[in-house]
């Protein structure tokens, strides 16, 4: 949102409809215009995101892959999956070569390199995003897409 000239915690309050402070009817426009031109889907916006099952820690390595939404890549690094439910995962030590993820919409396929999952590619979509903090790349929370319904049953023998 640094198109609309504001950071990202009063974007966040003003695309969800919190409450709390009161922004400008111009700076409020501005977020949403900017938000329809990145292409967010505000039928999700008003929705917080909510765990649908609980997770299962582990500490698995995964192969990385940030797909454009043309389907091309856009970029593919490593990371560790911390933990895992039927509907997402919550991946640490994201390193990723180019140190971005686009900002317009895209899907991230995880490869998990070791159990049950071995070499199956699951697709998601990005939650959350924040910096580790102690230099060992960041962390992202992942959901599952629902076209990923054959995959996620080997998932469920493993949860």
């Amino acid at each position: 949102m640094r198109a609309a000239w504001v950071s990202t915690s009063p974007a966040s309050t003003i695309l969800n409809r919190r409450p709390g402070p009161v922004f400008r009817k111009d700076t409020i426009k501005q977020v949403f215009k900017i938000a329809r031109e990145l292409g967010y889907d505000f039928g999700r916006l008003k929705y917080h995101h909510k765990r649908g099952s609980s997770r299962k820690p582990m500490a698995v390595p995964l192969e990385l892959s940030i797909y454009n939404a043309d389907g091309t890549l856009f970029d593919k690094g490593a990371a560790i999956v911390k933990d895992v439910s039927l509907s997402g995962a919550l991946l640490t030590a994201v390193v990723l070569p180019q140190q971005s993820i686009p900002l317009r919409p895209h899907t991230i396929g995880i490869r998990m390199l070791d159990g049950a999952l071995k070499g199956v590619e699951i697709m998601a979509r990005p939650i959350r995003l924040a910096h580790s903090g102690q230099g060992q790349g960041m962390n992202l929370a992942v959901e599952f897409l629902r076209t990923e319904e054959v995959k996620l049953k080997k998932l469920r023998k493993i949860l």
